[in-house]
């Protein structure tokens, strides 16, 4: 009996160990539209360590990209580590947006064809994007095709407080929309 228990804890130990360790993986995607083509992007919120993934009409499977994100994306990470992406069909670039979610601290990063690699923005948003966040913070890509512009929404994920920034360019930086949804907005 007794040796029947160790063998079932050592089993259910690692079972959780295993169930443990998949629950680090994200996953998020994109479509070009240009390409006709969707795109996969699967990392580890602990290490940041992503895979892209393409579908190879030739092969009839999923493959994975040869050219990847950096395999620490964010320094000094603190949080947990997600990421967002966008294509914007204007200039026929995906970016990607990752961040720590115990800071807010961000990093875009663009597909640079002349060096052929990912290559990180000059400009990102502020340090702390949502001054006085106390839950995780929550970030958001997207891209109006209207008004060909990119969009990020930042959120506490405690309180729901959020601040979208736009691209303002004739100051060259990431600003504030002066119109955001309300502070508590499940109230």
């Amino acid at each position: 009996m007794k040796s029947k228990l160790i063998l079932l804890l050592i089993l259910f130990c690692s079972m959780f160990k295993l169930h443990a360790q998949n629950n680090n993986i994200r996953m998020t995607s994109f479509y070009n539209s240009i390409d006709k083509a969707a795109y996969y992007l699967v990392w580890d919120i602990k290490t940041g360590k992503s895979v892209q993934y393409y579908w190879n009409a030739t092969a009839s499977k999923w493959a994975k990209m040869e050219i990847n994100l950096p395999a620490l994306p964010l320094a000094g990470a603190i949080g947990n580590i997600m990421m967002d992406v966008f294509y914007n069909s204007n200039d026929k670039t995906a970016y990607y947006l990752v961040w720590d979610t115990k800071t807010g601290k961000s990093v875009q990063y663009y597909w640079d064809t002349n060096a052929s690699k990912w290559a990180k923005m000059e400009i990102n948003l502020p340090a702390q994007p949502l001054p006085g966040a106390i839950g995780e913070i929550g970030m958001k890509a997207y891209y109006d095709y209207i008004d060909k512009a990119a969009y990020y929404v930042v959120w506490d994920c405690n309180s729901g407080k959020s601040v979208q920034y736009y691209w303002d360019s004739a100051a060259s930086k990431w600003a504030k929309m002066e119109i955001n949804l309300p502070a508590d907005p499940l109230k």
